[in-house]
């Protein structure tokens, strides 16, 4: 009986977490989530860089195509006071 109360007792001793205060461990309480800012900041700041040169690349492909539609539109309108000159005469 007194083996079988022995086991008992040391397995339940493996099964229970022992946490620490971070007492003797050179820690405190929250330094993983305090030492993470450091990272995350630059991480946004990638992302932000990311976002602002992909945000460039939309603004110039869309400066091409409106000078591309002012080239068309100009072209159209002289095309049409061709045909009103030529219509009048």
């Amino acid at each position: 009986m007194l083996r079988v109360s022995s086991r008992l007792v040391t397995r339940r001793a493996t099964m229970c977490r022992f946490y620490s205060n971070g007492g003797g461990y050179g820690g405190s309480e929250g330094a993983t989530v305090s030492s993470r800012g450091g990272f995350s900041d630059k991480e946004k700041a990638v992302e932000n860089q990311w976002a602002r040169s992909h945000d460039e690349e939309k603004i110039r492909a869309l400066r091409e195509a409106l000078e591309h539609q002012k080239q068309e539109t100009e072209s159209l309108k002289k095309d049409i006071d061709e045909l009103k000159k030529s219509v009048k005469k």
